[in-house]
C-alpha cells in the first residue's frame, strides 16, 4: 500500500504491525487489560520501518497507554467501542488516501 504522504507520520498498526500514515481509529487508554504486540507484528515493523525510525516505531507499538489501529484491522478484531463498525460497512476496500477523503466526507456532512 502507497503512503499518502503531505507530512502524515508513519505510526504502525498495533494489530498488524504495517508501517505507514493511513487513518488509525486511535483508542486512548489500555485496550482489552494489558495489550501486547504479536512477535509477528513487532517482525514487521522492523522489515518495514524506515532505520530512522525503528526505534521510535517499535516503542509506539510497545506503549500500552493507547492502540493505533487501522480502521479495517479493529473492525475485524471486534471494534471495543463500536466506531469502526459504523465506518468499515460503508468503505470496503478503502485504504490510504481514499479512505481518508471517504472519513474527511462523513465528517462534512
Amino acid at each position: 500500500m502507497a503512503d499518502i504522504g503531505g507530512g502524515r507520520p508513519l505510526r504502525v498498526c498495533d494489530l498488524c504491525g504495517q508501517v505507514d500514515d493511513h487513518p488509525r481509529h486511535v483508542i486512548a487508554g489500555q485496550v482489552d487489560g494489558v495489550f501486547r504486540p504479536s512477535a509477528g507484528a513487532v517482525d514487521r515493523v522492523l522489515a518495514e520501518a524506515p532505520e530512522d525510525q525503528r526505534g521510535r516505531l517499535v516503542a509506539e507499538l510497545l506503549d500500552t497507554r493507547s492502540s493505533d489501529r487501522h480502521y479495517d484491522c479493529c473492525y475485524a478484531a471486534g471494534c471495543p467501542d463500536g466506531a469502526c463498525d459504523q465506518i468499515v460497512p460503508n468503505a470496503v476496500g478503502l485504504t490510504g488516501a481514499d479512505l481518508l477523503d471517504y472519513l474527511i466526507k462523513q465528517q462534512e456532512s
